[in-house]
């Protein structure tokens, strides 16, 4: 028979970001508990359960009491300190199915599905959810692994029902400066596709479409509000982390990001139970190529495309993958409020640049995919959208309706704070280092701070003098503003050959 315990609570104030209690290390003995163990906890007034992962103390608790942090408190409902019913749980079945992936076996539905769930509820510890997560980093999923992934990360969570016939969606992979999804998105919905975008936050780069898309409206916004903007103005561009689309996939994502881990296989399946959540029907993946990006060579990219593609049919949507030119910078800005800018700008008709070029290649993808133009036609009638301006009015429809901040490149505040890096002598520029500005930006401050950035000022093959200005550091933080500063001098990221190469007599 299960041993259970009536325990006095104390709350926590803090947000943990899992489920975890505290119990003193006495009352752990009698309940025959470990640290990392899990217990269940009951709510006696609305019989609300969860399960936590225990933590023991002998100094922040008292031996009748349970420590429960904010996730807990909030998840259980309470609201006054009282009593709530603890009992010991046995280990779930799941860690033996991540145990059968550490040893590189193949997983069935059944256990992915499980493991999925228990990411999901919390009922993995840290260490065990990070083994999985370990394991299929070094192991890889199999083109079925991956669908049952997808599914199970789609069954884990919330879904947008439009009741609409063309749905697009569009993903890059990423690595890469430039925000092509908020010039995409108003010259797709300006052509009577629907296309309800969850873009995320920054990991690695020095801006998220998310980041820079706050710039301009609000991004964290209830489903019942991103279905009606969608309804009315046909696209929107929304944080997704906040929406339960595929909650374990989030948990997944906090799990990859500290060990920089970002595995082909589970990067498909999330990619694709977004997509399906969502209910798009048609798709196109942008997968950048080149050196400083997460896909590096051709083979990876191509096997890559194969993949996503096979999942794509097997979940009912219509997809085309496109390889891109990864190895120049989409345009000249690093960071949340100098992207946003940027492409403002392209959608006000002032600057039509390689940025530019890619978006409304990528929207007449999608254009040719749902059959909105004839084969050919598609970057054609994207780019009438965007020089018409019908664009541009479409985004300043999503941006009011996703409430309003700025809708105009010109009043975009940016930083009064910058520092000029300069040429110290004359040449031709052979090379521009993504990685390094995109970490040049980062430790100026983005994407933590808005306006910190990077913006360059000239661009592969030009020729410039001693002196001239190769970009500008932006920040909001003088400090560091000149760490920044350092990096760029110690990184070079900017390489010049010599505009005479030899001299022959």
């Amino acid at each position: 028979m299960k041993y259970t315990k009536k325990m006095k609570t104390k709350f926590i104030d803090i947000e943990a970001g899992k489920f975890i209690s505290i119990i003193h290390e006495r009352q752990a003995k009698e309940l025959g508990i470990f640290p990392l163990d899990r217990i269940e906890l009951t709510n006696l007034h609305t019989k609300k359960k969860i399960i936590t992962v225990v933590d023991t103390t002998d100094s922040m608790v008292k031996k009748e009491e349970i420590g429960l942090f904010e996730d807990v408190r909030k998840k259980l409902g309470l609201r006054k300190k009282g009593e709530i019913l603890v009992s010991p749980v046995s280990t779930p079945e799941s860690v033996k199915y991540i145990k059968k992936k550490m040893d590189g076996n193949s997983l069935n539905e059944k256990e992915i599905k499980k493991i999925v769930e228990d990411i999901t509820s919390n009922h993995l510890s840290q260490i065990e959810a990070s083994a999985f997560v370990s394991a299929v980093y070094m192991e890889g999923l199999n083109l079925q692994e991956i669908i049952f992934m997808t599914k199970a990360l789609v069954d884990g969570g919330k879904n947008l029902k439009l009741n609409k016939e063309f749905i697009a969606d569009k993903h890059s992979i990423g690595g890469i400066n430039g925000r092509a999804t908020m010039i995409l998105v108003p010259i797709v919905a300006a052509n009577g596709l629907y296309i309800p975008k969850t873009s995320s936050r920054s990991i690695t780069s020095a801006a998220g479409t998310a980041d820079s898309m706050e710039v301009l409206a609000k991004v964290n916004l209830s489903m019942k509000k991103i279905k009606k903007i969608v309804n009315k103005t046909g696209g929107v561009i929304v944080w997704g982390g906040g929406l339960d689309l595929a909650p374990g996939d989030d948990k997944i994502i906090t799990i990859e990001h500290p060990l920089n881990l970002d595995p082909p296989g589970q990067v498909i399946a999330s990619v694709m139970a977004k997509k399906v959540s969502v209910g798009a029907k048609y798709l196109v993946i942008d997968i950048p190529l080149g050196q400083y990006t997460k896909v590096k060579t051709k083979e990876n990219a191509e096997t890559m495309a194969k993949k996503f593609l096979e999942v794509a049919k097997k979940m009912g949507i219509k997809c085309e993958v496109l390889l891109t030119d990864g190895t120049k910078p989409n345009g000249p800005a690093f960071g949340a409020a100098l992207e946003a800018k940027h492409a403002m700008e392209i959608l006000e008709g002032k600057v039509f640049d390689n940025l530019a070029e890619k978006s409304c290649q990528l929207a007449g993808a999608l254009f040719e995919l749902t059959g909105k133009t004839k084969k050919g036609k598609g970057y054609e009638k994207a780019v009438e959208l965007l020089q018409s301006g019908k664009a541009l009015e479409k985004m300043k429809e999503i941006i009011k309706a996703q409430g309003k901040k700025v809708d105009c490149s010109e009043k975009i505040k940016l930083s009064s704070k910058k520092i000029e890096i300069k040429s110290d002598k004359n040449g031709k520029i052979e090379r521009i280092d993504l990685k390094a500005l995109k970490e040049i930006a980062r430790e100026a401050g983005a994407p933590v701070h808005k306006k910190a950035g990077l913006l360059l000022k000239v661009f592969e093959d030009d020729k410039i003098r001693k002196g001239q200005v190769l970009f500008e550091i932006h920040g909001e933080n003088q400090r560091r503003l000149e760490i920044a500063k350092k990096r760029a001098l110690k990184d070079n990221p900017i390489k010049l050959g010599e505009i005479i190469i030899a001299k022959i007599k």
